[in-house]
């Protein structure tokens, strides 16, 4: 069966890059040329270059299935169809589990090019029934991609192509087939208000403080290296709501003690430098004389802050596992309590502790953005600090819909008096 997976190491640099591979083990050139230009080269993280190449990946596999070499299709003037492009389409909104099943049983020879919308409605050899789809969402950001990186490759292909006489009429500027493609995009409807993800409440934190003492006696964690390192992870998350992975590519070299200040260097926005709070710092100092610096030389020769006991520099799984056993020793913890929950609860504080400033002091609206944006990693103009206040807006919403209640009341009775 044809496969394609994500291979990931680690660049001169330090940082971690990721290629598509065919089964064989081969990088394939199209996809990672998108990469590069579209994600590397702007400073995203490894983690979106992988969810993009993944995606892309799903489309090599719809080639497969279809016995079409994409490669060469798209790299021809002939490029790919309407019928080919929808499709595609249906296939990425598939999970993968229907993706494989598709391709397996995908045995006899089929054209190499789709001439007729009932052949790519009857080319899947599953059943309706049998067919499971993704979500709305990772739907609508697989076609996304794909449609990104076709327009990519097909103005490439253009460039080469001799240019219209003069006098002559221009083509639609977008392409037939990838103008479908982008077509059957699910729509995707915002969430209830009920399901959005919100930052902790201060009782949950003030327990997470203490689950995660090295000192105390409910410390789900086994040896002092873990134990101290784990405080560490969970202290540096809370003082400033960094990345979990802008937090494992920390350096020892990145963090100042005497200033407590910690340095972003790899980001999936912006670098930048941020506070961390005394006790964090001495936490650092702790953990780096009494821990870290025991590890052989040769081990730690990389410089990462956060590594094994035997100086491997942990992944991003790593700390979502120290979280999952947090919550599994201390069933207080709620299912979201994650790393990115302490990136929303930061921003919940934020906005608490500007509320309390009085209003002499309290800064404009407009520097409490740009303050938050620099202090996030977000770009000047980001609309993101809206969507990290959920919380801390129904709180006061409901807080004044309830003295709201209690006036309509009073007033009520004040009348029947």
């Amino acid at each position: 069966m044809q496969a394609f997976s994500i291979r990931s190491f680690t660049a001169s640099d330090g940082v971690e890059m990721a290629v598509l591979v065919d089964d064989q083990g081969s990088p394939l050139f199209l996809p990672n040329v998108f990469a590069t230009f579209h994600y590397r080269d702007v400073g995203s993280s490894s983690a979106t270059i992988k969810k993009a190449l993944r995606a892309l990946g799903m489309a090599y596999l719809w080639a497969s299935a279809r016995k079409l070499d994409l490669h060469a299709a798209i790299s021809s003037e002939a490029f790919l169809s309407i019928e080919q492009c929808e499709d595609l389409a249906f296939f990425l909104r598939l999970d993968r589990a229907s993706q494989d099943r598709e391709l397996a049983v995908s045995l006899e020879e089929l054209p190499s090019r789709v001439v007729r919308l009932e052949q790519v409605r009857g080319g899947f050899h599953q059943k309706a029934s049998e067919r499971t789809a993704c979500s709305a969402e990772e739907g609508a950001y697989r076609i996304r991609i794909v449609a990104a990186f076709l327009e990519f490759q097909l103005a490439k292909v253009e460039q080469g192509l001799p240019r219209p006489a003069p006098g002559a009429a221009k083509e639609s500027a977008a392409h037939p087939p990838i103008r479908r493609l982008k077509a059957l995009i699910p729509k995707v409807s915002n969430a209830d208000e009920s399901d959005a993800l919100e930052g902790m409440d201060e009782v949950t934190m003030a327990f997470a403080d203490e689950i995660f003492d090295p000192a105390s006696e409910i410390n789900p964690f086994s040896t002092d290296f873990i134990k101290h390192r784990n405080h560490l992870v969970y202290r540096m998350l809370s003082d400033n709501g960094m990345r979990r992975s802008e937090l494992r590519f920390v350096q020892i070299e990145d963090v100042s003690y005497a200033n407590n200040r910690v340095r972003i260097r790899v980001s999936k926005t912006q670098s930048r430098t941020v506070p961390i709070s005394s006790t964090t710092a001495l936490a650092f100092h702790h953990f780096v004389v009494e821990h870290w610096s025991k590890i052989p030389a040769k081990q730690r020769a990389h410089g990462y802050l956060f590594t094994t006991a035997e100086g491997r520099h942990i992944c991003a799984d790593t700390i979502n596992l120290i979280f999952r056993t947090a919550r599994k020793k201390a069933h207080e913890l709620p299912d979201d309590f994650a790393p990115h929950a302490l990136r929303r609860t930061w921003n919940d504080r934020l906005s608490t502790k500007i509320d309390k400033t009085p209003p002499e002091k309290r800064i404009p609206k407009n520097e409490e953005e740009q303050m938050r944006n620099r202090l996030m990693g977000w770009r000047k103009d980001s609309q993101m600090s809206a969507r990290y206040s959920r919380r801390t807006i129904r709180v006061k919403s409901d807080q004044i819909a309830e003295e709201l209640a209690n006036e309509i009341a009073a007033g009520k009775n004040k009348e029947n008096e």
